[in-house]
């Protein structure tokens, strides 16, 4: 009787952490390797919707994080876009409230699990409501921050110098 107790409170304890989504912290380093950014991405997704944090904070040196929100997608190989496949599509405040540039906004595409040889993010910028551009992609890391020993310049994954 306890072995089959165990495994029912297993099953449920499995079940229960699927309802509640998956969660994730990784860096992004620059998409021919050379450089790990300073900033990195937590985020819970709790599907179909993504919350989280583009952290500056820690390893870049600003004094305030931006906030990402988004949802669940899916980006066809066809649209030659660096990030295909499933992703995590995020809205992101980071060139109003951190760069001090509020008629702009990112849009960021993230995958969910580091892989250093297949792109997992890439940042789209739109000013004034104009189409987006892309600004900037390359792979998830399992390391947050800037690298120790100096793997390229301390920048932002979007161009900002670290503080």
């Amino acid at each position: 009787m306890k072995l089959k107790s165990l495994v029912v409170l297993a099953v449920l304890a499995l079940a229960c952490s699927a309802a509640f989504g998956q969660s994730f912290s990784l860096g992004f380093q620059s998409n021919d390797h050379s450089i790990q950014y300073c900033d990195y991405e937590s985020v819970n997704v709790s599907a179909p919707y993504a919350v989280g944090v583009h952290n500056y904070i820690n390893g870049c040196g600003y004094s305030v994080n931006a906030v990402m929100v988004g949802l669940k997608a899916a980006i066809p190989l066809s649209s030659g876009a660096p990030v295909t496949g499933a992703v995590i599509e995020l809205a992101d405040n980071s060139y109003a409230y951190i760069f001090g540039v509020p008629s702009c906004q990112l849009d960021w595409v993230t995958r969910t699990k580091a892989n250093a040889t297949r792109f997992g993010w890439s940042i789209y910028g739109t000013c004034n409501g104009t189409s987006d551009s892309l600004v900037n992609y390359g792979f998830l890391m399992n390391h947050l921050g800037p690298a120790k020993g100096g793997l390229g310049p301390v920048r932002t994954s979007s161009g900002g110098l670290r503080k």
